[in-house]
C-alpha cells in the first residue's frame, strides 16, 4: 500500500522540480532563448528615468542648487547603465553630450532655460529606454507634421513675406526636432534622425537663402515634400523598433511548464488519496483463504 503514496509523492516533488525551473528558465530567457533585461539592470533603467526626471523639475522650476545635485546622482547611474546592453551607443554618446551641455550651462550660472532643452532630450530618452512601446518621443510626430504644415502653409502665401514667415516656421520644427534627437537615436540608432535634421537644416537655409538673397522656389518645394517623407520614415521606424522593446517581454504561455504544473496537481492528488485509503487500511487487505 506504501507504494501507493511513495511514487506518486517522488513524482509530485520532481515535477514540482521541473515547472518551477520551467518558470524561472523563462523569466531569464525569453521567447527562443533571447536574453532579458531583469532584476538589477531593469531597476537601473527605471533609476535613470527617475534621475532624469528630477534633473528635468530642477530645470523646469530653475532651481540650480538642485541642478547640481540631479546632475550628479543622475551622472552616476548613467555611467553604469549602459551594461545593461540598453539603448545603442549612438544614444549614450549623445546622453553625454547632452550632460556636458547641462554642467557648463550650470558652472556659467546660466538659468533652467538654458538647460531645459538638455534636460528634456535626457528625459525623452530614458523614457524610451523603459518604455520602448509607449515611447513619449513618438508623440511628437503630430506636433512635428503640424510644425511641416504651417511651413508649407507660409510658403505658399501670395504676399512677400511668405519667405519670411515660412523660416520662422521652421524654427519651431528645428526645436521639436532636436528635442526628440536623443530618443530616436537611444531607440535605434542615429541614421532616420541625422537625415531628417539635415533635410530640415537645408531646407532652413533654402527658406533663409529667398529671404535675403533669392533662389529657386521649386528647389524649396522640392526640399520640403522631402523634409516631410523623412519626418514620416522617422517615426515608422520608430514604430517599429518599438515593436521589439529593449526588455524582452516573458512568454505568456509555455507548454512544458503547463505540463508540468498539471503533472504536479495530478501527482499531489493521487498522493493524498493513497494517504487517505493507507489511513483507513494501514496494512492492506489479505486475501481470505
Amino acid at each position: 500500500m506504501k507504494i501507493r503514496i511513495v511514487i506518486p509523492f517522488v513524482l509530485c516533488i520532481v515535477m514540482t522540480i521541473g515547472s518551477a525551473g520551467a518558470v524561472w528558465g523563462n523569466a531569464i530567457f525569453g521567447p527562443s532563448g533571447y536574453s532579458t533585461i531583469t532584476g538589477s539592470k531593469a531597476g537601473m533603467l527605471a533609476s535613470l528615468d527617475e534621475a532624469a526626471a528630477l534633473l528635468y523639475e530642477a530645470a523646469y522650476t530653475n532651481n540650480r542648487q538642485a541642478g547640481f545635485l540631479r546632475l550628479q546622482q543622475f551622472n552616476n547611474i548613467a555611467k553604469k547603465a549602459p551594461a545593461t546592453g540598453a539603448g545603442t551607443p549612438a544614444g549614450w554618446a549623445a546622453i553625454n553630450e547632452s550632460v556636458a551641455h547641462i554642467e557648463r550651462a550650470l558652472v556659467n550660472g546660466e538659468a533652467g532655460s538654458g538647460w531645459l532643452m538638455a534636460s528634456s532630450r535626457i528625459k525623452l530618452s530614458t523614457d524610451a529606454l523603459v518604455r520602448p512601446e509607449h515611447a513619449l518621443w513618438l508623440q511628437y510626430e503630430s506636433v512635428l507634421l503640424h510644425d511641416w504644415t504651417r511651413v508649407q502653409q507660409s510658403w505658399k502665401r501670395t504676399t512677400e513675406d511668405g519667405a519670411l514667415a515660412a523660416s520662422a516656421a521652421m524654427d519651431s520644427l528645428n526645436e521639436h526636432l532636436n528635442r526628440i534627437e536623443v530618443a530616436a537615436s537611444m531607440q535605434y540608432g542615429n541614421s532616420a534622425v541625422d537625415e531628417a535634421l539635415i533635410r530640415a537644416k537645408y531646407t532652413g537655409l533654402l527658406l533663409d537663402g529667398i529671404t535675403y538673397a533669392g533662389a529657386n522656389g521649386e528647389r524649396v518645394d522640392r526640399s520640403l515634400e522631402a523634409l516631410r517623407s523623412k519626418l514620416v520614415q522617422l517615426f515608422d521606424e520608430g514604430r517599429e523598433t518599438a515593436d521589439m522593446p529593449v526588455v524582452a517581454p516573458t512568454a505568456t504561455t509555455n507548454p512544458i511548464s503547463w505540463a508540468l504544473f498539471l503533472g504536479t496537481i495530478i501527482c499531489a492528488v493521487l498522493t493524498y488519496t493513497g494517504w487517505r485509503k493507507y489511513q483507513r487500511s494501514p496494512y492492506g487487505t489479505k486475501p481470505l483463504h
